[in-house]
């Protein structure tokens, strides 16, 4: 009986040490803060095509997916950026912890792996030529 018990709690510490080490990137949210100001503080803002709001905004975009920032107003020219992504610090413990133990690589299928180059944009607008 004794040693029945010993290899159930020997189970279950390896169990909870393997699903605990699936990869930190798993843990990290999906979506990070983006900000973006525009020179013209009542123009339009859109990321990926959805109206997010005028002048300067605070949105949530997801962590490993591209993001286009476009700004409009009349009269001005319209302003565009397009920000991607790359291997986020956790993606990167990651792979570290991986190349010991191949269970953390399973973290680089989350989003939490990925970030985007930049989370402060500024778009600077100009006036159309007539």
């Amino acid at each position: 009986m004794k040693k029945i018990l010993i290899r159930l709690i020997t189970m279950f510490f390896v169990l909870v040490m393997v699903m605990g080490g699936a990869g930190c990137s798993a843990l990290v949210p999906w979506n990070q803060s983006l900000t973006v100001v525009v020179s013209e503080p009542d123009a339009q803002i859109y990321v990926n095509g959805a109206r997010v709001g005028e002048g300067s905004v605070v949105t949530r975009v997801r962590r490993d997916q591209n993001v286009a920032i476009m700004a409009t107003k009349k009269g001005y020219t319209p302003a565009t950026r397009e920000i991607g992504t790359t291997l986020s610090m956790i993606g990167i413990v990651d792979i570290l912890a991986g190349t010991v133990i191949l269970v953390p690589f399973a973290g680089l299928l989350f989003p939490g792996a990925r970030e985007l180059l930049v989370n402060n944009v500024a778009l600077t607008m100009h006036p159309e030529s007539q």
